[in-house]
């Protein structure tokens, strides 16, 4: 929903502002594509690769952690 802009410098009145942002959202849809001219195994290869970039960030540190607690001469 437009709303009027709180400072003077914009001249846009709020309709003409409204057409302009539907007008961008509508060129903004047109340019996802749809799920079915994705590739053949596209999500799975999003799903892999998630699950290896979650691995990287969360066990990884962790498991370095455990290792070098189980290293140290304490």
């Amino acid at each position: 929903m437009p709303v009027n802009p709180v400072s003077g410098s914009v001249e846009l009145p709020v309709i003409q502002a409204q057409a302009e942002f539907d007008g961008a959202l509508d060129n903004a849809r047109a340019a996802v594509p749809s799920s079915d001219e994705l590739p053949e195994g596209f999500d799975d290869a999003l799903i892999s690769g998630a699950i290896t970039v979650g691995g990287q960030m969360i066990m990884m540190p962790r498991a370095n952690d455990i290792l070098g607690e189980a290293m140290s001469d304490e």
